[in-house]
């Protein structure tokens, strides 16, 4: 059997993000966040692993809602956010916000930390492209803050 493996990469995102850490909780700040896709499994009949297009659309889709919103954690045991009104309530070790909620996304992680968003972005890519491409065996997605800085998250399927 052969495995060949595609790269989608040029997929961008903005968004504002803070992490809490132990007894201090890092600023409010914002990223041009990077996102790439390594898939790899069986060349189909056509000689395709997937569809590039279809693989960056599905991307794009799945974090559609996170671009240019301030990304909140739903399960962090440190950052409590509650809804109210048209309001979103955060409050943190070291001090509270309120955003509108329209301006935010919550998030199924624990921080909103590259890994913790590659994490949670490959495994809804994994589920939304496994029932498609019965012949994927691996979905990796890397997630960069800054071209230095990548986190890099993998699934065998």
């Amino acid at each position: 059997m052969t495995r060949t493996s595609i790269r989608v990469g040029g997929i961008e995102l903005s968004a504002a993000h803070f992490i809490s850490e132990g007894e201090r909780c890092e600023r409010l700040h914002g990223h041009n966040y990077q996102l790439a896709v390594h898939i790899v499994g069986e060349v189909d009949a056509r000689g395709m692993v997937a569809d590039f297009r279809l693989v960056k659309d599905v991307v794009r889709q799945l974090c559609e809602g996170w671009d240019h919103r301030v990304l909140l954690p739903a399960r962090s045991p440190r950052i409590k956010v509650a809804s109210k009104g048209d309001q979103i309530k955060v409050v943190t070790p070291n001090g509270t916000y309120s955003f509108p909620a329209q301006d935010v996304k919550v998030l199924d992680i624990i921080e909103t930390t590259a890994e913790e968003l590659a994490r949670l972005l490959c495994q809804l890519l994994a589920d939304t492209l496994k029932p498609r491409f019965s012949r994927i065996g691996q979905v990796a997605v890397s997630v960069a803050e800054n071209p230095r800085q990548w986190a890099t998250v993998t699934l065998d399927l």
